[in-house]
């Protein structure tokens, strides 16, 4: 089979993360990537590349890059995320959740709307990447149950329990700032809690920065994010809603206890290896408080954790996506 992959996210975060590992775990098929020059060097050895660049969430994407996708010779075309080109090559889909389609803004809801919907109407198979995100698809999108493939996500090569750990003692949130992320009520909820910092990394958090204990890192690679979490008393992740959630994954691969908020997704991942709060002030209070009082409920989550991230690797995740592709491709 010779498949197109949409790469031009690959610099991103969490789609960025999830093109980076499924390309680094493909094997088998010959693979076109196609991707700006300014980010071929993310691009694993073996994978052709074709360069194309165009201003995301655009009618021009659509059409540049279908342009390319129908000169490249390719079986089957895989759309990372909802944005899919006109093209008349077979595509499936990646769709990691329907948050956008509860965006504040009404022009950009519609414009999730009609994309989303047009993926999966036109897709040979809709590939997701947990059992809550399918749930809604097929509920809100009224497609057809086998129609929708889960293939988790996976922790990469740098999240593990053996490393180096940083010093201190800090609870750790890592990821965007984006309004479901709810960062506001973390910091608000993390304002009671003594003798301990917080650490927000990922986006630049720059309106936290004066708050008495919290410390804004902004970007970190993925050697010292691992370090971050080896030494965190916990990963807190306070989202209203989430598609998968790979900080989680991540922190219980470093064998470091997790807080998540009871979002259905988060707590398919993370099962019985956290601790799950509502995601407001006072129940978020209290589960760092818990956590930093008791010495062996953190020592209980972070070896329920390691052994549960052992079931999510991006080898897995490529297996389970080859199948989808030659299922697609013989249809």
């Amino acid at each position: 089979m010779r498949i197109g992959i949409d790469a031009r996210k690959i610099a991103d975060f969490g789609i960025g993360t999830y093109i980076r590992g499924l390309l680094q775990a493909l094997d088998g098929d010959s693979y076109v990537a196609f991707a700006p020059e300014r980010v071929a060097h993310l691009l694993p050895p073996g994978v052709e590349h074709v360069p194309i660049d165009a201003p995301h969430y655009s009618v021009r994407e659509i059409v540049v890059l279908g342009r390319a996708v129908d000169r490249a010779g390719i079986d089957l075309f895989h759309a990372p995320h909802y944005v899919v080109p006109f093209t008349r090559v077979p595509f499936v889909v990646t769709v990691h959740d329907l948050i956008h389609l509860r965006h504040p803004n009404p022009l950009a809801r519609l414009y999730a709307g009609q994309m989303i919907g047009r993926a999966v109407r036109r897709s040979r198979r809709v590939l997701t990447v947990s059992e809550a995100v399918k749930r809604e698809i097929v509920a809100t999108l009224g497609c057809a149950e086998e129609h929708v493939v889960v293939t988790p996500n996976g922790a990469g090569a740098p999240f593990t329990a053996q490393g180096r750990a940083a010093e201190g003692r800090y609870f750790l949130y890592v990821g965007n700032d984006k309004p479901h992320k709810n960062v506001d009520v973390l910091v608000d909820a993390f304002s009671q809690i003594e003798g301990a910092s917080l650490v927000l990394a990922g986006a630049p958090f720059e309106r936290f920065r004066a708050r008495h204990g919290v410390i804004v890192t902004g970007f970190v690679d993925d050697d010292e994010l691992a370090a971050l979490y080896r030494g965190a008393l916990a990963l807190v992740m306070p989202s209203r809603e989430e598609g998968f959630g790979l900080p989680a994954l991540e922190a219980m691969a470093c064998g470091c206890a997790v807080i998540t908020s009871n979002a259905p997704a988060l707590i398919e991942i993370t099962g019985d290896a956290a601790l799950h709060a509502n995601p407001n002030v006072d129940a978020l209070r209290e589960a760092m408080r818990r956590i930093a009082s008791d010495d062996a409920l953190r020592a209980s989550l972070a070896s329920r954790g390691v052994e549960r991230a052992k079931n999510f690797t991006w080898t897995r995740c490529a297996e389970l996506t080859s199948g989808v592709y030659r299922a697609s491709i013989t249809r």
